[in-house]
């Protein structure tokens, strides 16, 4: 079955944008992105902490994409706080990692409304904005751009899925700097620094898989949630954490036609939960579409909670 796009999926990206298909018969066109023009500030952010890099100008761009706002463009790498109301905390914290296909950061979906389900929940959650690569500064020539990529992508007789997605290695690098900075401050962010989790969506669950591969002790989650990146062989480093997986089966990304990563895991002797819904496609995050997948994240905090 060919896909039509009616809200954007970032296809070729591997993105996290919001999805609905309809069968070929019923398209007009090929897949395509909606672009359009946001606000210069959209949405209010934390303040942001400040851990790494120098460059100067704006630290990122916004652009709007269907029915969320992205930043792209990203110079510098920041950490968005959002805390648990005053007496709720509970001393545990978690790294949240949009994806976006390493283009930009979809923080709108899979960023700060997932911080606030945890803030609620009584986490200390923290949205990491990472580097990215370059796109082109005018909307209408990135969304030109991108939409040759989907057009490339979903060609027939192109591959299925987009699983030949590398880790962006400045993206990993923040990461990972973000791990042990928050470890090291851990006391006056009013958390214990051996309980730090990670969770990442898409392109970020690319870099989770990246840092639990090359972590050293400070790196190291507690944790490990990957969302929608796929089920590919990732060999392990040991000790590894215990691993919450959660992918709906009819993602034209990531289809998962096996389940390497469970083993690999399981053959190290750690825990996985792992979460296989029949629909929600790609880049469901924090947008409900009507499937059971719109459940995942009630199932992720019960497993965090149990850890």
């Amino acid at each position: 079955m060919a896909y039509a796009f009616v809200r954007p999926l970032v296809g070729a990206l591997v993105a996290a944008a919001s999805l609905a298909y309809v069968p070929a018969a019923q398209a007009a066109e090929p897949p395509r992105h909606v672009f359009r023009t946001v606000p210069a500030t959209p949405m209010e952010l934390p303040t942001p902490l400040s851990f790494g890099g120098t460059a100067s100008g704006p630290a990122f761009q916004w652009t709007g994409l269907g029915q969320e706002r992205i930043l792209r463009n990203v110079q510098r790498p920041q950490l968005f706080p959002v805390r648990p109301a005053a007496g709720k905390a509970n001393g545990r914290a978690v790294l949240v990692v949009p994806g976006g296909g390493y283009r930009f950061v979809a923080i709108e979906n899979e960023g700060l409304p997932i911080a606030r389900r945890l803030a609620d929940a009584g986490f200390t959650a923290f949205v990491l904005v990472y580097r990215v690569k370059p796109t082109p500064v005018a909307d209408a020539d990135f969304a030109a751009e991108v939409n040759a990529e989907i057009a490339q992508r979903f060609r027939p007789g192109a591959p299925k899925a987009a699983d030949d997605l590398a880790p962006h290695g400045p993206a990993v690098e923040d990461a990972k700097a973000a791990m042990t900075w928050l470890k090291s401050h851990a006391a006056e962010q009013g958390f214990d620094a051996k309980r730090l989790s990670y969770i990442g969506f898409s392109a970020g669950a690319r870099s989770g898989r990246a840092l639990v591969m090359q972590a050293t002790a400070d790196e190291m989650p507690d944790t490990l949630a990957l969302i929608y990146g796929g089920f590919y062989a990732t060999p392990p480093r040991q000790p590894v954490p215990p691993l919450f997986l959660a992918q709906a089966a009819d993602d034209p990304l990531f289809p998962p036609d096996g389940f390497d990563i469970v083993q690999n895991w399981r053959q190290a002797g750690q825990r996985v939960e792992l979460h296989l819904y029949e629909r929600g496609g790609h880049g469901f995050g924090s947008m409900l579409r009507g499937t059971t997948a719109d459940a995942w994240l009630d199932a992720y905090l019960a497993w965090l909670n149990r850890q």
